[in-house]
């Protein structure tokens, strides 16, 4: 079409050419031949540009046989299978478990960090010792798993003689005993600080005798011996009298009965031990305040904050959780006393993002009465200290240690399963972790409340089918069996 009208412009400036002059013949021919080529010129452009982008095409693989799993098929969502049947295991086995426990119980279980069963998840319950997987976590998070307590032996040596009197300062440590005492305990203490050494030190620096007394100093710590709430079957027997200095768990050797003052008994008990060493004490023993300035004659260190939580855990001894609650609120808020050291532990709860609705803590033991936690802390704590956790594995283990030696002696959870007990009249708990391998656990607390709930026939068939019904979350499919089929294994 275009060249049809190039032709009819040519036709009619030849008919007026003989009308127009030559220069002006020219300037339109110029410019008609321009106009002619402006299309030519875009056309070649375009295809200039275009040649730039050819690429030569890549060899491809031949593509492998599309799947032959049909769309709705579960084997297209293998894991949550294997997570469901798993879980469907554990819930069946855990029927007889909730069908047995009283209107007063709570219990939670998660496998892998996913719930499993919830039963009054957040019934605020009486916990006994459970309490103290709550003391543990907070003295490692504030004190430090490094901390230890540390023990003085003070005075003035002269030659073989100390000028006056003998000072022993305490600091809390909660373990600190003689070398007989492991030997009389119904759970001997795990980690003991060897009280004398310090004597030990005395006699290696030629001391044969002290010209005073031995004086216990225990006022690093406030003198509330027993949770006021505390009645008389608990005082003196399960825990207490409390203090910063503490020899044999404020006990004398070859007396039945404790001192009021556990500095005094510390106190007592150290001369005996100086006297059988054949150092010569002249005055009775007593208590008092150190001088800032006396001389450090010897010092002992306890163990580690992690292995004092061992002890407290394992063998859920009272006195060390109550010292703890004292030196928790030293730390924090430079006021040993106990309700100091729970106004920190509350709010290491609130902190965590823990629940705490409902929760109320009176003590550091669980003794108290008057404590109610529930299965969702404490489910929650575990779950954040983790399978490998510092509080997680000082528990007693299953049929191996602690007040779980005598437990799970056999079958699920034997040699396995970490666990805190928790027992008081009408109360009876366990929580801790089940592992089902290398990789996998489950983390569990159950909380019972009730007239006849401690008792040995009636708790002991429900733990053993807790632990039996938690065993099952390691029974799981193949999810190889599962995997989307090919054409190559396709039936």
């Amino acid at each position: 079409m275009k060249l049809v009208k190039l032709q009819m412009i040519l036709l009619r400036l030849s008919q007026n050419s003989e009308r127009m002059s030559t220069r002006r013949l020219m300037i339109a021919l110029v410019s008609v031949a321009v106009i002619g080529a402006i299309p030519l010129l875009s056309v070649w452009q375009v295809a200039f540009a275009a040649g730039d982008e050819v690429r030569p095409l890549e060899i491809q693989k031949p593509l492998q046989p599309p799947p032959v799993t049909q769309i709705l098929s579960v084997r297209r969502v293998p894991q949550t299978l294997v997570d469901l049947n798993s879980a469907a295991k554990v819930q069946s086995k855990l029927e007889q478990v909730v069908g047995a426990l009283p209107a007063e119980s709570c219990l939670v279980i998660s496998t892998d960090g996913k719930m499993i069963i919830e039963v009054n998840p957040s019934m605020a319950l009486i916990p006994g010792s459970n309490q103290k997987l709550i003391t543990a976590a907070v003295a490692l998070d504030v004190l430090g798993p490094d901390r230890k307590f540390t023990t003085r032996l003070l005075g003035i040596v002269g030659n073989s003689v100390v000028r006056g009197d003998l000072w022993l300062v305490g600091s809390g440590d909660p373990l600190l005993t003689t070398r007989a005492y492991p030997l009389t305990e119904k759970y001997p203490t795990l980690t003991p600080t060897d009280v004398e050494a310090l004597v030990d030190a005395l006699v290696a620096l030629g001391v044969t005798s002290v010209d005073g007394g031995v004086i216990g100093d225990e006022t690093i710590y406030d003198r509330e011996r027993y949770v006021p709430s505390w009645g008389d079957g608990i005082r003196s027997v399960e825990a207490g009298p409390l203090g910063a200095l503490m020899i044999n768990d404020g006990s004398i050797s070859g007396t039945p009965l404790k001192p009021a003052n556990p500095a005094f008994a510390a106190a007592t008990e150290f001369t005996k031990l100086l006297v059988s060493r054949g150092i010569a004490v002249r005055d009775a023993p007593d208590v008092g305040a150190a001088s800032m300035d006396m001389p450090v004659i010897a010092t002992i260190e306890s163990v580690p904050m992690t292995q004092v939580v061992v002890e407290m855990l394992t063998n859920s001894d009272n006195n060390t959780a109550e010292l703890l609650v004292k030196e928790i609120g030293l730390v924090v808020r430079n006021s040993a006393t106990r309700v100091d050291g729970l106004t920190v532990i509350a709010e290491k709860i609130a902190e965590w993002g823990l629940p705490g609705l409902g929760v109320a803590l009176i003590d550091g033991s669980g003794l108290d009465r008057g404590n109610r936690l529930t299965c969702n802390l404490i489910a929650q704590l575990l779950q954040r200290d983790g399978r490998k956790g510092l509080v997680t594995t000082a528990m007693a283990l299953a049929g191996k240690s602690g007040t779980l030696r005598d437990t799970f002696m056999s079958g699920a959870g034997s040699g396995t399963m970490l666990a805190k007990t928790g027992t008081l009249n009408g109360v009876k708990s366990l929580s801790g972790m089940f592992p089902l391998n290398e990789e996998r656990s489950s983390v569990f607390s159950l909380i019972m409340n009730g007239s006849g709930v401690s008792t040995l026939n009636f708790y002991r068939s429900i733990w053993n089918d807790l632990a039996t019904a938690l065993a099952f979350g390691d029974e799981r499919m193949d999810v190889n069996k599962l995997l989307p089929l090919t054409q190559a294994v396709a039936p």
